[in-house]
């Protein structure tokens, strides 16, 4: 298989599944513990059309 490209750049590595799986887990702490704060100092506000969108798209992945 050839992996040369035009650019004269080696091709990008592809990243593991674990370090894409940390990422994703480092990136929902990261917003929990920003939720978190933000209730705790009484500045916390929901987005309901977020909130809307969330549910109707995992709704309509069940269906």
């Amino acid at each position: 298989m050839n992996h040369s490209n035009h650019s004269g750049k080696p091709p990008e590595r592809m990243k593991s599944l674990t370090s894409l799986t940390l990422g994703w887990l480092a990136e929902k702490v990261r917003k929990t513990e920003e939720i978190k704060s933000k209730l705790a100092s009484g500045n916390y506000r929901v987005e309901s059309e977020k909130v809307a969108a969330a549910i109707l798209g995992s709704d309509t992945q069940h269906n």
